[in-house]
């Protein structure tokens, strides 16, 4: 009878570790992925950081409000110099410029020939001189090309507050921009608190990609604005000629013509001759009644000549003034 030996098959002495090594390789790859799974939805979800690096460059348009465009380069010269001198004291280089004698920022030329292409695209290009009024003036020196900037000047402005970003297509996105008024002092709560003002005007700013990343194409009017109601209306800040000029400037009461002094004298002086004329037209008219009552037209005549003595009387010391 043949009796068979069985004999325990060997262990290798290195499964466990290597099956240790890949479940710790499995964890590790599980937990990574869910992370990079959470991650990638809390950016979808939650775009404030994209929305903060558009409201940083769109700052110097926003500023000054500008009119709606189809094209950066529909817009006039100054304006686009105006942007392209703020983008640019605004940016990474602002710590380099000098100041002249005049507390005015001197940026050269050059550097706001690249902003204006960053921020509107490369097919805009730059007419530089001198530009602005008395109080607000950007002076264009030729001799260092460079500009002379009133930084001081810039107080009390709007400030970017990005609602929405959609995405149209590949290379195009709008974004519902808010227009943030300035705070004051009405914006303090009952305990002293300053709150976080509301934007109250909207617009849609429409981006384009190219080469150097996204830059301003297109500002439009809000679809529906003139429908909407609360935040979404645009401020109705016009005049729609109700009322006087002194009604919305106080300080111009005394230009109005309607009240002028000087016009006092001569409009009361046009009265009282415009009732004596019509005291004379009266007085022929009923002398030459067919009741032939001439004692009243006589009466009426001496009525009608007394406005003219009181105008006469009245309008003399005007004269010996």
């Amino acid at each position: 009878m043949d009796h068979s030996v069985f004999r325990p098959g060997r262990r290798n002495r290195y499964a466990a570790p290597i099956g240790g090594v890949f479940i710790i390789l499995c964890f590790v790859g599980f937990f990574t992925v869910a992370s990079f799974c959470l991650s990638t939805t809390k950016n979808l979800l939650d775009n404030s950081k994209r929305k903060q690096e558009y409201e940083r460059m769109l700052l110097p348009v926003v500023i000054f409000d500008p009119v709606p465009f189809e094209n950066p380069v529909n817009i006039d010269n100054a304006s686009l110099l105006q942007y392209s001198i703020w983008a640019t004291a605004l940016g990474e280089k602002r710590e380099q410029y000098e100041y002249d004698d005049n507390n005015m920022m001197v940026i050269p030329a050059s550097d706001i020939d690249v902003t204006a292409q960053r921020l509107f695209g490369p097919d805009v290009r730059l007419e530089h001189r001198s530009f602005g009024d008395l109080e607000d003036s950007y002076l264009y020196d030729e001799e260092i090309r460079s500009y002379h900037v009133p930084i001081i000047t810039m107080t009390g402005f709007a400030t970017p507050k990005v609602e929405e970003i959609n995405k149209t297509s590949g290379d195009v996105i709008e974004l519902k921009m808010g227009y943030v008024p300035p705070s004051t002092i009405l914006d303090l709560d009952a305990s002293g608190d300053m709150g976080t003002p509301e934007p109250q005007k909207y617009m849609i700013y429409e981006l384009h990609r190219g080469k150097n990343g996204w830059y301003l194409y297109a500002i439009k009017d809000l679809p529906g604005a003139d429908l909407l109601g609360g935040v979404d209306a645009m401020p109705d800040i016009g005049w729609d000629g109700g009322g006087s000029v002194s009604d919305m400037v106080p300080e111009l009461a005394g230009s109005n013509p309607e009240s002028l002094p000087g016009d006092t004298a001569p409009e009361d002086g046009s009265s009282d001759g415009g009732s004596s004329a019509e005291g004379e037209e009266e007085a022929p008219g009923e002398g030459e009644d067919e009741d032939g009552e001439g004692g009243e037209s006589s009466d009426d005549a001496g009525e009608g000549e007394s406005p003219e003595e009181d105008s006469s009387q009245e309008s003399a010391p005007e004269m010996q003034g």
